[in-house]
């Protein structure tokens, strides 16, 4: 007999009882997801991070007793194998940024699809980012303000992307699609996707976030 895959454990922060119970049930419907704990306050999340060590903690921005955020790196000492999952009502990207800087994997908006919110955990438990579709180019807008780290620009000496991989790498800062990509540089999706991977060997990163957080870090989101 075949030994049963091992679940993925999450912990629950949200003050919002009916919310957080409802969050609970939907979860617990998933074979390989088991809720730990769950808890209505900021002041319970190092507590309850320490006592379980989970693999998500699904995590409520604004909660009456302050931001779920000021935790993050608190949580993310005691346990860094633990995945921050941020869940907001509010579109505010200043708050969505913040909460990368501080160490979060993800931001779901609270009115997002069952699978949408499935997709997410599964993908900041492989060690990738998650952001919403909807926040995307939000996201990117506020990159954009944080200027190059060091030289503003990498050129392909130093970097090794060709000029096509270049020119998807601007294209895809700018936030379009795989589809979208093709279309205007006359390729097939399947060869933009091709491209994309040799990408991110070549500069290190994990997916299309790592990538338009080094584009605009590294002037790589300018025509040459």
């Amino acid at each position: 007999m075949m030994p049963q895959p091992r679940r993925l454990r999450l912990v629950i922060v949200d003050d919002h009882t009916l919310f957080r119970e409802g969050l609970r049930t939907i979860l617990e419907m998933e074979d390989d997801i088991q809720v730990v704990a769950d808890a209505e306050s900021a002041e319970d999340i190092v507590e309850l991070v320490w006592e379980t060590k989970p693999d998500v903690l699904l995590l409520d921005i604004r909660m009456p007793q302050g931001s779920g955020l000021d935790a993050v790196p608190a949580v993310l000492r005691i346990s860094p194998g633990t995945r921050v999952l941020v869940l907001t009502a509010c579109d505010e990207k200043e708050e969505h940024m913040r909460a990368f800087k501080l160490g979060a994997k993800g931001v779901v908006l609270k009115d997002s699809a069952r699978q949408t919110l499935m997709q997410a955990i599964h993908t900041v438990c492989t060690g990738q980012v998650w952001v919403d579709p909807r926040m995307t180019g939000a996201l990117v807008e506020e990159l954009s303000h944080l200027g190059p780290e060091g030289s503003s620009t990498s050129n392909r000496d130093e970097n090794g992307l060709t000029e096509r991989e270049r020119e998807i790498v601007r294209l895809v800062s700018s936030g379009q699609k795989n589809k979208e990509v093709g279309a205007t540089l006359a390729i097939s999706e399947r060869t933009v996707k091709t491209h994309l991977t040799n990408v991110f060997q070549k500069l290190g990163v994990r997916d299309r976030v790592g990538l338009v957080m080094y584009a605009l870090r590294h002037g790589l989101t300018r025509a040459a």
